[in-house]
């Protein structure tokens, strides 16, 4: 509602089931790269509140040059840590970034996050 009133609110980029399906497969695939691969071994070498903390900061930089969705992704990836520590599931956390990445794909202004492209594919938009 806020995005509406604010006039920012538009159509998915590509709103087929397939995209959006695909890219809800995405997100639990990064959860799973996040919180079964990077999470246990910063764990393994320092604090488990620093291990979050350089978690999300690594998400974060996985999302250059695409600034917005780095500034999102940083407190995401530190709540989505925190969340992961006391409940453990990657499926729930996946699913929950798939809808807010959604959420920020339909409401934040194409032009700001050039169709959430990250890398390389940021300067194609």
């Amino acid at each position: 509602m806020l995005a509406r009133n604010a006039g920012t609110y538009h159509a998915l980029y590509k709103g087929d089931v397939m995209h959006a399906g695909g890219y809800v497969l995405w997100t639990i695939y990064q959860q799973f790269l996040l919180q079964d691969y990077f999470m246990p071994r910063l764990t393994r070498i320092l604090a488990s509140d620093a291990a979050v903390g350089v978690a999300a900061v690594l998400f974060a930089v996985a999302h250059l040059p695409n600034l917005p969705l780095v500034l999102v992704t940083l407190v995401w990836g530190a709540v989505s840590c925190a969340l992961f520590r006391r409940y453990r599931s990657v499926y729930v956390l996946g699913l929950a970034q798939g809808m807010l990445g959604h959420c920020f794909a339909v409401c934040v202004p194409e032009p700001m996050h050039h169709h959430m492209r990250v890398g390389l594919g940021y300067f194609r938009y």
